[in-house]
C-alpha cells in the first residue's frame, strides 16, 4: 500500500505503511530502501541518512546506500 502512494507522488501518507512494514520485520533491506527514497521525497535529510546506516548494517557493500549516505552527509 505504502508503494501505490509513493507512487501517486503522496510520500506523507505512504510514510506511515513503510514504517509499519519495518516495524514487523526490521532487516527487510527493500522496504528501507523505498522508506528512505520517502523520507528524501518529504525532505527529511536526517531520517533518510538512519535508513542509509540500517540498510549498510544490514548490507555492508551496498553500493547504492553508500553512495547516497555520501552525497547527504556532504549537504
Amino acid at each position: 500500500m505504502g508503494s501505490v502512494f509513493y507512487i501517486v507522488d503522496d510520500s506523507k501518507k505512504a510514510l506511515p505503511y513503510f514504517e509499519k512494514s519495518f516495524q514487523l520485520n526490521d532487516s527487510d533491506v527493500e522496504t528501507l530502501s523505498l522508506k528512505t527514497n520517502v523520507h528524501l521525497s518529504l525532505e527529511q535529510k536526517d531520517e533518510a541518512i538512519d535508513c542509509c546506516y540500517r540498510i549498510l548494517k544490514l548490507q555492508p557493500k551496498n553500493s547504492e546506500a553508500k553512495e547516497l549516505l555520501e552525497t547527504l552527509e556532504n549537504l
